[in-house]
């Protein structure tokens, strides 16, 4: 008998099971599994002083540029944030009071008179106020999402205004397809109107009525995605290309649409947990305030004033956090899509520092 036979060789001797390799090889944290988790991190752009301030900023030049339009009598005085504290008596109702006011053809809710180009003119406004700070807040979620620390102040914003242009861009070119569409459809309610009541005209441009209105409502439903996401794609990727982007959110709409709700339902959870604490510092800030102001017999104006002010922080807080979402929503739509890693962010190249001063020769 030989030896070596007692002894098992190198090749008989099992090696273990490799669980670093295959399925196994990503799945050592949650987000690995449920990567929907990783959007909880972005609560921490809503405790952010800096980025509060601004969104509060955008939000008060929004609203004084609606009050100064000249449908400002149309605004409905149930959508203010303070009579919408006043009236709500839980959480969701008002949540819900804001959402309504923030959505810029709400406006126009409830007036007929409204005619459809102070909705143009009141969308376009809108777009052109938020579409900065979107992109801003949209970046600083996106690296939360992929675990990476916030951007500095300074470098967001001067990442921002490199790519505001793009992001104008993405949002009025489904505007302008949309409006040559809804010319169309108009020249042809014109020409039936001219031809008279003839009924097999009017099927014929009925039919051809129906085959423009299709794409005309294709894009004008998916841009209420397809732009957020958009500026989230300007914000997040090397290149600023506006269709690129923009061709990027209709897609995720379209071909992704249950992982957009999947999304978009878990945001909606995490958007609650901020604005009711907000909702929470709110009142307590406005019952300290009432209560010291009027002991001090401090005129009503300014208390008014100050109550007013106090009430708005939740919406703050609601547009902070959704905005800031957006980014993390974005890259995993992206990961659905194309199977790019969310940690596979672009970052912006540091700046060199400035050469050392050379050294005079003796």
């Amino acid at each position: 008998m030989n030896s070596n036979d007692s002894h098992p060789t190198k090749e008989q001797v099992h090696s273990g099971y490799d669980l670093e390799s295959g399925l196994f090889a990503r799945v050592r944290e949650w987000i690995d599994v449920l990567p929907w988790l990783r959007l909880g991190r972005t609560l921490r752009v809503a405790g952010s002083p800096p980025l509060i301030f601004l969104v509060a900023l955008t939000f008060a030049i929004w609203k004084i540029g609606i009050s100064l339009m000249p449908f400002s009598e149309a605004i409905p005085h149930a959508h203010q944030p303070e009579v919408a504290w006043a009236t709500a008596q839980q959480g969701p109702e008002i949540v819900a009071a804001y959402l309504q006011g923030l959505n810029p053809t709400s406006v126009f809710g409830g007036d007929e008179k409204i005619i459809w180009w102070k909705t143009l003119l009141g969308i376009l406004w809108s777009v052109l106020v938020w579409t900065p700070i979107v992109i801003l807040l949209a970046r600083q979620g996106g690296l939360l999402t992929a675990g990476r620390p916030l951007m500095s102040l300074r470098a967001v914003i001067s990442l921002v205004l490199s790519r505001t242009w793009a992001g104008w861009t993405a949002a009025l070119v489904p505007l302008g397809c949309v409006s040559a569409f809804a010319l169309i459809i108009m020249l042809l309610g014109w020409l039936a109107n001219l031809l008279g009541d003839v009924s097999w005209i009017n099927s014929i441009l009925a039919v051809v009525t129906v085959a423009i209105a299709i794409p005309c409502g294709i894009l004008a439903f998916g841009a209420n995605a397809a732009i957020p996401l958009s500026w989230a794609a300007l914000a997040n990727e090397r290149d600023p290309d506006a269709l690129d982007s923009l061709s990027r959110g209709y897609e995720y709409v379209f071909r992704r649409p249950l992982q957009l709700v999947l999304y978009l339902t878990i945001s909606l959870v995490i958007v609650g947990v901020a604005v009711l604490l907000a909702i929470g510092v709110s009142e307590a800030a406005i019952q300290i305030c009432s209560r010291l102001l009027g002991f001090c017999e401090t005129p009503e104006s300014m208390i008014a004033a100050t109550v007013s002010l106090l009430s708005h922080l939740p919406v703050v807080v609601l547009l902070t956090s959704m905005w800031s979402l957006l980014g993390g929503i974005y890259l995993l739509l992206r990961y659905d899509a194309g199977g790019q890693e969310v940690e596979d962010l672009w970052q912006p190249e540091p700046t060199p520092p400035p050469p050392l001063p050379s050294i005079p020769g003796q």
